[in-house]
């Protein structure tokens, strides 16, 4: 028997998790059918007697119902079993309640068709839409096995009738030609046995090449996440390579400031201070650089309860002596009535609000305001971060959270930057299930000094998983 069932399953499917859910998915939508098509059988009863002035025998009748009430029995039973199949190829697994479903549907819709009419049933051209069901799902040996053993039942049938082996259940109502010449009923067979094969052929070749093509898809997609990962860690590599050399000239430089070589004149002082500037500017880019590349390595990432207002507050305390910082007026409002935690990583959620702080830093005039609030929408964590700065060309809001790119109005300005920092907080929102925009002017910005809004949206709970201890995985690359 294990033996058998391992046979159904072929082996190009035993690492093919798409093609389990694909029928899994698929057996569904067939339960859900079945039970509309149990209807129809009683409709088609009901509507063919009073309607259509159809005259079906009391063996009819009796046949009809008892055919509808199988199906809506056999399909509660197979409704019921769904949730407890597997997917293993040596047990009873999906492809074989499949199976099951389509040999019970042949066989109640043999018996329909030969209750109304056989060769003149309005019915038997479901058998060629049930072979096309069966081809999207079953291996092409075995509906195709099944393809010719309902053409033999169904010629056989055809033939029983015509030599008075069995009885006739003909609709009367419906004009027929009780005096069928046998080659009628021969070309009528042929032509069905040709629809019928010619369907399964075709439609099995299609779906099992729409199956490969989708097995080739996802090998490619773990291909190209290995190279992705290969480039990250070289890039990391290289990186960390340039960051040294950059941090020895900061630790020369802030010697000479120092003054433990001797005595430097104002105007060098000046020089070695841009330096410095330039040089810590260069290492934050390199830090983006190295946060990015470390995200994307990670497949997965514990998760904690942590307070965002904390966070906030933390990064504020921390940085308000800085040089961008002190030119500011810095306002925090937390507008929540119940102080919620969020679950994720602390140190990325900072990183991200670290990135945006600065962003607005340095792209506001002296005396420049940075607004910071904090509310529920929907149940879920609001964070406005807006400021009253230079504002961004409304052709490129959209651009912003690209790798590497710079709005155009910031080219001007002494203040260089990567382009990477709005990329790196975009990564880590939708890491944590959430979602980031821009908008500009924000809602304090004015004519003159438009300013730019991000607004944050983040779920109090991760939805992912059954734990909540797992973060969506980062997609895209450098």
């Amino acid at each position: 028997m294990v033996g058998f069932m391992i046979l159904l399953v072929p082996k190009w499917t035993y690492e093919y998790p798409e093609f389990w859910n694909t029928i899994r998915r698929r057996n569904i939508w067939f339960i859900k059918i079945r039970y509309c098509i149990a209807l129809s059988v009683f409709g088609f009863l009901i509507v063919g007697h009073n309607l259509l002035s159809f005259n079906f025998t009391p063996l009819q009748i009796k046949a009809q119902i008892l055919i509808g009430l199988s199906i809506i029995l056999y399909n509660v039973i197979i409704d019921y079993s769904k949730s407890i199949v597997g997917i293993i190829p040596s047990e009873f697994n999906a492809m074989h309640l499949s199976l099951m479903q389509i040999l019970l549907d042949f066989t109640v819709l043999m018996l329909l068709v030969y209750y109304t009419g056989t060769i003149e049933s309005p019915f038997y051209m479901f058998f060629i839409l049930h072979m096309v069901v069966g081809s999207l799902i079953l291996p092409g040996y075995l509906i195709k096995t099944i393809c010719f053993i309902v053409i033999a039942i169904f010629s056989l049938l055809v033939y029983l009738q015509r030599i008075d082996l069995i009885e006739s259940h003909f609709i009367r109502g419906i004009t027929i030609d009780l005096t069928r010449p046998l080659n009628y009923d021969v070309l009528f067979l042929l032509v069905f046995a040709t629809i019928m094969i010619s369907t399964v052929f075709i439609a099995n070749r299609i779906a099992r090449n729409l199956l490969k093509r989708e097995e080739q898809l996802r090998q490619t997609l773990i291909q190209l996440d290995e190279v992705e990962k290969s480039k990250q860690r070289y890039l990391m590599g290289v990186v960390h390579e340039i960051k040294t050399p950059i941090s020895a000239i900061e630790s020369i430089v802030d010697i000479i400031l120092q003054k433990y070589v001797g005595p430097i004149s104002e105007e060098v002082e000046k020089k070695l201070l841009r330096i410095k500037e330039r040089s810590g500017e260069g290492l934050i880019m390199i830090n983006n650089i190295l946060k990015i590349s470390k995200l994307k390595l990670l497949e997965q990432v514990e998760t904690d309860e942590i307070l965002i207002d904390e966070i906030i507050k933390e990064f504020l305390e921390e940085n308000i002596d800085k040089t961008d910082y002190i030119k500011l007026s810095i306002k925090f409002t937390d507008d929540r009535e119940i102080k919620k935690p969020l679950f994720g990583d602390k140190e990325l959620l900072k990183l991200a609000i670290s990135n945006i702080v600065s962003n607005s830093a340095k792209y506001v005039e002296n005396s420049g305001i940075l607004d910071i609030l904090v509310k529920d929408i929907n149940s879920q964590l609001f964070i406005d971060i807006s400021d009253n700065g230079i504002g961004i060309p409304e052709g490129e809001i959209n651009k912003i959270f690209d790798q590497f790119y710079r709005a155009t109005n910031t080219k001007s300005r002494k203040t260089e930057g990567s382009g990477l920092g709005l990329s790196l907080v975009k990564e880590i929102i939708a890491r944590h299930g959430g979602t980031i925009k821009a908008i500009s002017p924000s809602r304090i910005g004015n004519e003159v000094h438009p300013g730019t809004s991000i607004i944050i949206k983040l779920p109090y709970q991760a939805d992912d998983d059954d734990d909540g201890t797992t973060l969506i995985p980062l997609q895209g690359g450098l």
